[in-house]
């Protein structure tokens, strides 16, 4: 983070080098305010509804009458009228889909209820969680009803007599209303289309009947006229579906379905308003306007405000070099816009900045790899050659074992350099077809035996024809140190490894999971981290390496982790078809 600060006080030193000619106001003393403008807008504002309620005055009856021609009305009732069968046609086919599912003779008798298996009880049961359907009715072969789905829902088909046919279906009731039980209408496919091979039944839903009733909405207009809807039983029903007392006689009448009609009432008394009651209701629509719209503006003015100070606040921030915190939240397009292009650039100078210092670290670490390769390795070849030299001669077995020590401290000094320059400077991967399953096996093979010294146990998981495009002897490398970082955080805790490959998209997902201690949230988020570690002899650089190893080869590695529950750690690598 102290790079990211030094660097951002780099770009605002040159930043205010280039920014000195420029004249900056303040926000809170600027005569061209936003809300001042909006101020005199809305002033403007109020002028054009005085002049549009006065001719409105003169206007309204003859817009009235345009409104309600029979041309507008015939348009209504014909959308009307193709969702309303739509919605039949829709609630059929799923009838269909669903009896295909049923074709046991032994379900249409009442006892079928008990003879389902989970999985048409589970289907089932997906089927009624539809707003529209109540439930699910079977029919024996007389058409009786045996048995519903839900239980509960076979004393509500008391009462349903009425039935229509439309295009192979029979709808019908609907059921008696009550504010007990809500009205329903049964729809089945017809007795000439239910026949199939060895069923002795069919099957029907049971619809919510404001369902149907609800599709009027579109075409109520309260103020000019009502829509009725009626029913197979020829009661009328409004949009809500509570039965209606005809009062007054239809002015049009329009068929939905065999049986099934929607009846238009116009309402006289609405449409002629009184003149008398316009006038009073324009000068009070007047004042109220003008009044509003000053409230308006104060409102939004002082909203406006806070919203343009919560933004400049926000990249006042990003300026001082914060670049974790979010853009503050605003509303409106136009804010929300303005905050959205602020918080991209923060996230992208975030995004250019930890790009820029992973560079310069890998740049800097390549230079210190090497001098270390150069000034350690020599040196040390020759101490070690020399120990060894002295080891063969030596009698004493004390000072040869002491000997011994000094050579394997030498190697370990060797292999932290190897592991500083894999690192730093890895080689050009060399991409050829990997065998997913070949590749896990054989590594299970190699660390079989430490596995069953802890007794732990190695599962593999893969498709046999499973390949994937990469450097075998890096992706080899980065598994073999996931699988023998596993194995160390099981010491504790933990009995299962599991190796796992898929395809996902384009990519294999290569994953090593294993039920150990897990990691916390602090460590998992610099785990991968360069030299950061929480062993106690480690370097910090195996999970560094492996990641460096993978992007090198066009993939991605990703770790979760949950303390005390394990950790998985998945490699994504292209497809070798993609690649070929």
């Amino acid at each position: 983070m102290s790079h990211d600060h030094s660097v951002v006080r780099h770009i605002r030193s040159q930043e205010s080098d280039t920014a000195v000619d420029v004249d900056v106001v303040p926000y809170g003393t600027s005569k061209n305010r936003l809300a001042s403008k909006y101020l005199w807008l809305s002033l403007l504002v109020a002028l054009i509804p005085l002049i549009g309620f006065a001719s409105l005055y003169d206007s309204y009856f003859s817009q009235l009458v345009t409104r309600l021609t029979e041309e507008q009305l015939a348009t209504r009732v014909a959308a009307t009228q193709n969702e309303f069968r739509v919605f039949i046609r829709e609630r059929k086919f799923e009838l269909l889909a669903l009896a295909d599912q049923f074709d046991n003779p032994n379900l249409f008798v009442p006892s079928g209820r008990q003879k389902i298996s989970s999985e048409l009880e589970s289907l089932l049961r997906l089927q009624v969680d539809a707003r529209s359907v109540y439930g699910v009715v079977f029919f024996d072969e007389k058409g009786e009803v045996v048995w519903t789905f839900p239980e509960e829902r076979q004393a509500a088909l008391t009462g349903l007599e009425s039935i229509s046919e439309f295009e192979g279906t029979e709808l019908i009731g609907p059921s008696p209303f009550s504010i007990e039980q809500p009205s329903g209408v049964v729809l089945r496919i017809a007795e000439h289309l239910a026949p199939r091979s060895g069923r002795k039944g069919s099957i029907g839903f049971f619809l919510r009947f404001n369902s149907l009733t609800e599709i009027l909405q579109g075409l109520d207009q309260g103020t000019a006229f009502r829509v009725l809807l009626q029913a197979g039983d020829g009661q009328a029903y409004d949009v809500v579906g509570q039965p209606v007392t005809m009062t007054k006689v239809a002015t049009q009448r329009f068929s939905l379905l065999p049986g099934w009609s929607l009846l238009v009432m116009q309402d006289r008394e609405l449409v002629m308003s009184p003149v008398e009651r316009m006038r009073y209701w324009l000068i009070i629509l007047m004042i109220f306007t003008v009044a509003g719209l000053f409230w308006l503006h104060m409102s939004i003015s002082r909203r406006l405000n806070r919203q343009v100070e919560s933004l400049i606040d926000s990249v006042e921030k990003v300026a001082q070099g914060n670049l974790e915190t979010p853009v503050a939240n605003v509303q409106g397009v136009e804010m929300l816009r303005l905050r959205q292009a602020i918080e991209r650039m923060r996230r992208q100078l975030k995004t250019f900045i930890r790009s820029t210092l992973a560079i310069e670290r890998q740049a800097t670490l390549g230079q210190l790899a090497a001098g270390l390769a150069h000034d350690i390795r020599n040196p040390l070849t020759t101490i070690r050659t020399t120990v060894a030299a002295l080891a063969r001669r030596e009698t004493n077995p004390e000072n040869k074992e002491m000997m011994g020590l000094v050579e394997e401290e030498i190697d370990r000094v060797n292999d932290v350099l190897e592991n500083l320059l894999n690192f730093a400077r890895p080689r050009d991967p060399l991409a050829s077809k990997i065998d997913a399953k070949e590749l896990l096996n054989g590594i299970v093979a190699l660390v079989g035996a430490s596995a069953r010294n802890q007794s732990i146990e190695l599962r593999v998981t893969c498709a046999s024809s499973l390949a994937f495009w990469a450097d075998e002897g890096h992706v080899r490398q980065v598994l073999m140190n996931l699988l023998l970082n596993a194995l160390e955080a099981m010491s504790v805790q933990g009995r299962l490894i599991q190796l796992d490959a898929c395809q996902k998209g384009d990519e294999v997902a290569l994953s090593v999971c294993d039920d150990g201690q897990g990691m916390p949230e602090d460590i998992l988020a610099h785990i991968m981290e360069p030299f950061y570690t929480t062993k106690s002899a480690g370097t910090g650089l195996g999970l560094a390496i492996c990641n460096t190893l993978i992007k090198s080869n066009g993939g991605r590695m990703s770790i979760d982790s949950i303390k005390g529950k394990g950790t998985t750690v998945t490699v994504f690598l292209p497809v070798a078809k993609a690649q070929e």
